[in-house]
């Protein structure tokens, strides 16, 4: 690979997600991507079919991602496409297109970005041009459309009939499921500099938990929005507002009473959910979301190291440091291994001690998003388009 397309700014290439380029035009602000490892490979991950939605994300920032409604798996592509393949063999069930819906008359495209949720009939994105879509998973027809106040990037989350959205100016919506009529918002102030993300909200007990571009991690009711208490993740420090940056944009993890959180440019946190009260906390700095199995936790911080932590005291098992700015995407726990996908396009199998044990190209305009488990599958979309079914180990 050329030297030059191993340097990456940390505003343009998405390392960091920022919002605009202009603070990183020095070379002094590149940082250059690790060789691609040379392994020994132990594990012959196996495709079981190939499929393919649109032109993806390209170079956009985006966190599209496949769901899945039993036999079915839906994909989109940022301008609008969005397909129900088979899951047993990646035949398409049907296609629309959303730049062609009429609320989109005035867009350039769609602009899909944040990741499909589904429900038992019904599939939920949302747009750049904030709008939320709920489309009849049978038919591919759109039930509705609502508006959502600024962009959606994260995952929309589903929870007692409601459909939720964190938006990226950082407030919260609630939509009936059904008709898309707004139940409640919630609005609050952001820091003037932000990532390029957003936090994907969760349940737990009745309440919405979520990361905040101010560097804190809030609960809410999930019945009325109302808050119910914030925790300090990251405190901003530093001389200039890049150092500042404290987003918390990773989706929370919930363990029993036990809530994971780790923030750009502060810490990793384990949070009881009955006392507040931190129980641990490490020097780690991330944007990806992070996966557990048993006791361990998995993250890729924003260098691109892989770690493991034990999720019971915060003590690091290992690291692993070879995919250094590689721009991984977040790590999937995937019955014995480890997955993480690069800017390069390759999928890294790693086992559960951090070594490498396979390692395939599936796309040469690179990964950008966590591979999902379902079923018998690991499900990859790739930035070109490609959806690629391997078999889950």
């Amino acid at each position: 690979m050329d030297n030059w397309l191993k340097k990456f700014t940390l505003g343009c290439a998405a390392v960091a997600l920022l919002q605009g380029c202009s603070l990183f035009d020095s070379e002094k602000d590149s940082v250059v991507m690790a060789e691609l490892p040379v392994i020994t490979q132990s594990y012959e991950p196996q495709k079981q079919w190939q499929a393919s939605v649109g032109d993806g994300v390209e170079h956009y920032y985006s966190q599209l991602r496949p769901a899945f409604i039993d036999s079915q798996i839906f994909v989109a592509d940022r301008e609008g496409i969005v397909k129900a393949l088979d899951v047993s063999t990646g035949n398409e069930l049907w296609k629309i297109d959303l730049s062609e819906h009429e609320a989109n008359a005035l867009n350039k495209g769609a602009r899909i970005s944040g990741a499909i949720s589904a429900s038992f009939d019904a599939i939920y994105l949302g747009t750049e041009n904030a709008q939320l879509f709920a489309i009849d998973a049978e038919t591919g027809e759109v039930r509705w459309v609502a508006n959502t106040g600024g962009e959606v990037i994260a995952k929309p989350l589903l929870e007692g009939g409601k459909v939720i959205v964190h938006n990226s100016r950082g407030d919260l919506y609630a939509f009936q499921e059904y008709n898309g009529e707004k139940l409640w918002q919630l609005t609050l102030d952001q820091p003037a500099l932000t990532l390029r993300s957003s936090s994907e909200p969760i349940e737990a007990g009745g309440a919405v938990l979520y990361g905040r571009a101010d560097g804190k991690f809030a609960a809410v009711f999930a019945e009325n929005g109302m808050p119910i208490w914030e925790r300090r993740v990251a405190v901003p420090k530093g001389a200039t507002e890049l150092d500042r940056i404290v987003d918390v944009d990773a989706k929370p993890l919930v363990v029993g009473t036990t809530a994971y959180v780790i923030a750009y440019n502060g810490e990793l946190l384990a949070i009881d959910l009955q006392s507040g009260e931190t129980l641990w906390k490490r020097s780690y700095s991330a944007y990806n979301s992070m996966d557990i199995a048993g006791f361990t936790l998995y993250l890729t911080d924003d260098k691109g190291h892989i770690y493991a932590v034990d999720r019971r005291t915060g003590a690091q098992i290992w690291s692993n440091t070879q995919l250094e700015y590689r721009n991984l995407t977040a790590p999937l726990v995937a019955g014995e291994y480890i997955l993480v996908g690069d800017a390069e396009g390759y999928l890294h199998w790693l086992n559960r001690d951090g070594k490498f044990v396979a390692q395939q190209e599936l796309d040469s305009d690179g990964l950008y998003t966590v591979p999902v488990l379902y079923q018998d599958k690991v499900i990859v979309q790739t930035r070109s388009g490609k959806v690629i079914a391997l078999s889950k180990p």
